[in-house]
C-alpha cells in the first residue's frame, strides 16, 4: 500500500513499542451437524459451552476458568431461548465466575473475527 493511500505505512510512522503482542493459544468452534441429526437435542448455548470448555482445556492443563477475565462469543443467529445471552451462559457452564463479563457478538459472517478483535482490544487496554 502506498503511503499516500494509507498513512500507517509511512516511514515516519512510529510503532508503539509499549503495546504488548497478543497471541491466540486456543480456539474452537461449535460442531456442524445435519438437520435433525445427533446434535438436535442440544441448544446453541450447550454447544457453545462444549466449544468453550474445549478451548480452555486446549490452552493448557493449568488454565483454570476462574482466571478468565472476560469471554466473547460470536453467534450470528440466536436459535434458542437463551441465545441472546449465549456468551454469558457458555462462560458460566464452562466454569468462568459470575463476576467476569461476557459479550455475545452478532456480526453475521464476521462474528467470530469480531470476537477476536474485541478480545485483543481488551487485552491491549
Amino acid at each position: 500500500i502506498h503511503p499516500s493511500i494509507h498513512p500507517s505505512v509511512h516511514p515516519s510512522t512510529k510503532v508503539m513499542s509499549s503495546v504488548p503482542a497478543v497471541f491466540i493459544v486456543a480456539a474452537k468452534r461449535t460442531p456442524f451437524g445435519s438437520f435433525g441429526g445427533s446434535l438436535k437435542s442440544l441448544t446453541s448455548t450447550e454447544l457453545a459451552a462444549v466449544a468453550s470448555k474445549s478451548a480452555l482445556s486446549s490452552a493448557g492443563p493449568n488454565l483454570d476458568p476462574s482466571h478468565v477475565d472476560a469471554s466473547f462469543f460470536g453467534n450470528a443467529v440466536p436459535s434458542s431461548p437463551d441465545g441472546p445471552y449465549l456468551a454469558r451462559h457458555a462462560a458460566l457452564m464452562s466454569g468462568v465466575p459470575v463476576s467476569k463479563p461476557s459479550l455475545t457478538v452478532n456480526r453475521l459472517c464476521g462474528s467470530g473475527f469480531e470476537t477476536v478483535i474485541q478480545g485483543v482490544d481488551l487485552l491491549k487496554l
